[in-house]
């Protein structure tokens, strides 16, 4: 049988190519769910291909966007600088084709009418401004600013500039200075039909014309560091007539500026106004210095690369700038005194590094729409440069801020599931896991900052005080068991021994938090262990134990030869063992707490926990007392006796080892215990020998 042919795979890439058709050839030719898989993975491993081909092609061209966008904005401006050049010479010959030498005479006339024009010019736009006053509440300090003059009026839409959606209506007044915007009174008094909102230099602001595109129609755009704002006109007439006159305005304007400058120039040029009145012979030979310092290309283009870089978010560079300004004017300060250029680009980029400063900080805020997924190394890159612009105090503040949302957020996804202690292993792993990455990403962000290091260790101990806040709520509750809780406070106090590898020792804190809750929980041990001594006592018939089969026999005195006590001195017999019931089991009990207590053991617990060893032991002991004391038959009390004997003798003394093995000396209180119950039941064994006894015989 022939085998198919090798499906031709260049076929997918074929203008002509139609998926339906190559489906069905692939499945006439082959036949079997083994043959299609293999067919499925390979057309999978071309498309796998093709889009990482494709990414790597996005990001190659993403460069040359951004530089293109670069030299478009750099090419704009010239043409806008062009522009006004062009224009600024048309106004001059203009000027020039109209002066003329003779009818001096009419000259007088013409300027006589135009005199009069003026003052009837004047009268109409204080009119207009008193009716601006009427219409717009809050503008008297626009309408009264002097040598302001209305050009043009009207209503306009104001369009969202990133979702082309209409915003609201807005009335806006032309003047020859600056452009006014106002907003629809909606608590209109009277005439005031409008209350202000904003007022734009014409100095600072670019026009832009927008292209008609579905729904937005007779559009133009207005440019004002650092925002852009769309007004939609009723008619393409009234556009080109609001574009005009604003642009218009700018251009008489800019032509003002330059005759003052001139002026000044002119008046500065001559002796005897700039000697005589204005400066002395110091400030003419500063005035002289300054002019002669040249300034780079770059330094005057500093402000607008800031910009550039800012609405990029090329963060590094914009930071390299500043820097690179910085140092700059203070070589030519230090060299020289400081002119109005320099004076005048250190305010652009101070304003550029607060805009610069804000946005790196917005960076590293916490608030709930933010997500968490980049971790801590998505934030090293804002708190370098926030400590490169000398803000590494507020970039500290910030870091631990959203150190606290990562672990509370962290802390939430840990159910409470299983077991107390399965839930604390979970949980402390969590906290301290992520304490130790947090401590590792701060010495890398603040390495020599004392102020930063004390901030650190302050917020450490905060967030260890809400974790055994709520470690106390989870493990410190009635029903738990000592051994449980003991469990849990072990790995709690490992999990914190990790933290001292970055320098943080925690452990005095972690003891100190969880003291009082120990104490208690020691207290509450010891009562219960007293109460079932009594119930045991209640129930005791004081007779050798019977293990019934030797392997019985056998696997007990295994089991308590593992826990350090030897009873092949107590085995009579086959299967009988010479101590109680009540003595095995308060055995077994006092040893679990033994171990728990030296598990636990710090020097400021050590009082509660030979007090709580001394009161348990003593209340056993007190209670074969009683019994040795009200029974009156020799072979009872010699049995009695024997329980005793093995309690102050074998328990006791592994009691003492163990606790001198764990502490490093033995326990005073089960010293003097011991000292004080052995002459006891030493008296009473001696009245229990009679005449008969095999000691006497």
């Amino acid at each position: 049988m022939d085998m198919p042919k090798e499906p031709n795979f260049q076929l997918l890439s074929a203008s002509e190519f139609i998926p339906e058709k190559y489906v069905k050839d692939i499945s006439q030719n082959y036949v079997g769910g083994s043959e299609l898989k293999n067919i499925k993975k390979k057309i999978q491993v071309l498309a796998d291909d093709t889009s990482n081909n494709l990414k790597k092609n996005v990001y190659q061209n993403y460069v040359q966007f951004i530089e293109t966008a670069k030299e478009i904005s750099h090419l704009e401006s010239e043409m806008y600088q062009l522009s006004h050049l062009l224009s600024e010479q048309k106004s001059l010959l203009t000027a020039l084709s109209s002066t003329s030498i003779l009818e001096d005479r009419a000259q007088f006339n013409i300027e006589r009418n135009e005199k009069l024009d003026e003052q009837d010019i004047e009268e109409e736009n204080k009119l207009k401004l008193a009716a601006i006053l009427e219409k717009v509440e809050g503008c008297k300090e626009v309408v009264e600013a002097p040598g302001r003059t209305l050009i043009s009026e009207g209503d306009l839409l104001e369009i969202d500039a990133t979702e082309n959606t209409a915003l609201k209506f807005v009335h806006m007044y032309l003047f020859n200075d600056s452009l006014m915007v106002t907003n629809r009174n909606s608590n209109a008094r009277g005439l005031m039909r409008y209350a202000f909102e904003s007022l734009y230099e014409l100095s600072s602001l670019a026009v832009v014309n927008v292209r008609d595109l579905g729904n937005i129609k007779h559009a133009f755009k207005l440019l004002i560091f650092p925002d852009t704002r769309v007004f939609q006109c009723s008619s393409n007439a009234s556009k080109k007539e609001w574009l005009d006159k604003i642009d218009q305005a700018k251009k008489t304007r800019l032509a003002a500026e330059q005759q003052q400058k001139r002026e000044s120039s002119i008046e500065k040029s001559s002796p005897a106004r700039s000697i005589s009145v204005d400066l002395t012979n110091i400030q003419l030979e500063e005035v002289n210095e300054t002019s002669l310092v040249q300034h780079p290309e770059w330094f005057h283009d500093i402000s607008d690369e800031l910009d550039v870089c800012i609405a990029q978010r090329q963060f590094e560079d914009a930071v390299n700038y500043l820097n690179k300004t910085q140092n700059y004017i203070n070589k030519i300060s230090a060299t020289s005194s400081t002119d109005h250029v320099s004076v005048e680009v250190q305010k652009k980029v101070d304003e550029r590094q607060k805009q610069l400063i804000d946005l790196l900080i917005k960076e590293l805020e916490v608030n709930p729409e933010k997500s968490l997924q980049g971790g801590l190394r998505a934030t090293r890159s804002a708190v370098r440069l926030l400590n490169q612009l000398g803000r590494s105090t507020q970039s500290c503040d910030l870091f631990l801020k959203l150190c606290s949302s990562m672990i509370k957020t962290q802390c939430k996804r840990v159910k409470r599931e299983g077991s107390t202690s399965t839930y604390v292993r979970h949980l402390s792993s969590v906290v301290f896991t992520n304490m130790c990455h947090m401590s590792d990403e701060f010495l890398r962000a603040f390495p020599d900052s004392t102020v930063c290091a004390s901030a650190y260790v302050v917020w450490a101990n905060g967030e260890l005080s809400l974790f055994t806040t709520h470690f106390a709520k989870q493990v410190f509750m009635p029903q738990t068991s000592l051994s449980t809780i003991t469990e849990c406070v072990i790995l709690v106090r490992t999990q914190c021994e990790r933290l001292c590898s970055f320098g943080i020792d925690f452990r005095y804190q972690l003891d100190g938090a969880l003291r009082s809750n120990l104490s208690k929980a020691l207290n509450d041990a010891k009562d219960k262990l007293i109460d079932a001594i009594k119930v045991r006592a209640a129930e005791d018939k004081w007779i050798p134990i019977n293990l019934n089969t030797k392997s019985g026999l056998s696997r007990c005195l295994q089991e308590h030869a593992n826990l350090g006590l030897k009873l092949d001195q107590y085995v009579t017999g086959d299967v009988w063992l010479q101590l109680t019931s009540s003595t095995m089991a308060f055995t077994k009990a006092f040893l679990t707490l033994l171990d728990d207590c030296l598990k636990l053991k710090t020097t400021e617990l050590l009082h509660n926990i030979n007090e709580t060893l001394f009161k348990v032991f003593e209340a056993q002991l007190r209670y074969n007392e009683q019994v040795l004391r009200n029974e009156l038959q020799p072979e009872q009390r010699q049995f009695i006796l024997k329980n005793v004997e093995f309690l102050l003798g074998v328990l006791l003394e592994l009691t003492q080892k163990d606790y001198k093995k764990s502490v490093g000396f033995e326990c005073g209180q089960l010293n003097k215990l011991a000292n004080d119950y052995s002459s006891l039941f030493k008296a009473s064994a001696r009245s229990t020998k009679t005449k008969y006894s095999s000691e006497f015989l």
